[in-house]
């Protein structure tokens, strides 16, 4: 497995930083590559949807995990490459904010080249600049 992770504390209750996550039509915001993303059901574990990136195929995914306010975790099957990535965004209360750790991590049956690698470098590349962008609006909203 490769994995990378960004984590920034946020002065703004976990509850404001969820909503930027699971209110779906609030994901464009802040996502800014995002062309639209659907969800078949509520936001819990075992809900699939699909999202369209620019300039990606349409792609399918899964919320693995769902914890509310605390984390999820979702996995996204990458069409005709053989690999999945999957999404970690853990949310803990810090008294006065909320960590907010995002992880993107890399599965694979067979091993994981360096191509691959790069592939997943450059899939999280944007994460740092939307979770500050996120900071930006939920630390507003509390002025």
């Amino acid at each position: 497995m490769a994995e990378f992770t960004f984590q920034t504390e946020i002065y703004a209750t976990s509850q404001a930083i969820w909503e930027m996550y699971t209110n779906l039509n609030k994901r464009r915001q802040w996502e800014t590559d995002l062309e639209y993303i659907l969800l078949n059901g509520d936001f819990a574990t075992g809900t699939s949807g699909t999202m369209k990136l620019q300039n990606q195929p349409e792609m399918p995914y899964t919320l693995t995990s769902v914890i509310p306010q605390r984390e999820y975790w979702d996995r996204t099957e990458i069409p005709d490459a053989g690999i999945a990535i999957c999404f970690g965004h853990e949310f803990t209360d810090m008294g006065d904010g909320t960590l907010v750790k995002i992880s993107a991590n890399l599965e694979k049956s067979t091993a994981i080249t360096e191509e691959e690698i790069l592939f997943l470098a450059q899939v999280f590349s944007d994460t740092p600049q939307a979770v500050l962008t996120i900071k930006k609006m939920v630390e507003n909203k509390n002025d």
